[in-house]
């Protein structure tokens, strides 16, 4: 999700999981817009990484002013 306006702060905010059974993390939009302290979202990414079922992460990346 992009506005098409440009960014100069940028936020992430991660979760893990293991085994599927133990998560670990808040990966919301929140928080991820707190870590960068933007105001104003220009854009949302999302980033997710798995192996195996064993280890997984996913990622909120937050880009705004």
């Amino acid at each position: 999700m992009e506005t098409g306006l440009f960014a100069n702060k940028e936020g992430i905010a991660c979760a893990k999981s293991y085994l599927g059974l133990l998560a670990l993390g808040d990966a919301s939009v929140e928080v991820s817009q707190k870590n960068g302290n933007i105001k104003e979202i220009t854009s949302i990414e999302l980033e997710s990484y798995n192996f195996l079922g064993i280890y997984a992460k996913l990622c909120t990346v937050t880009k705004g002013n």
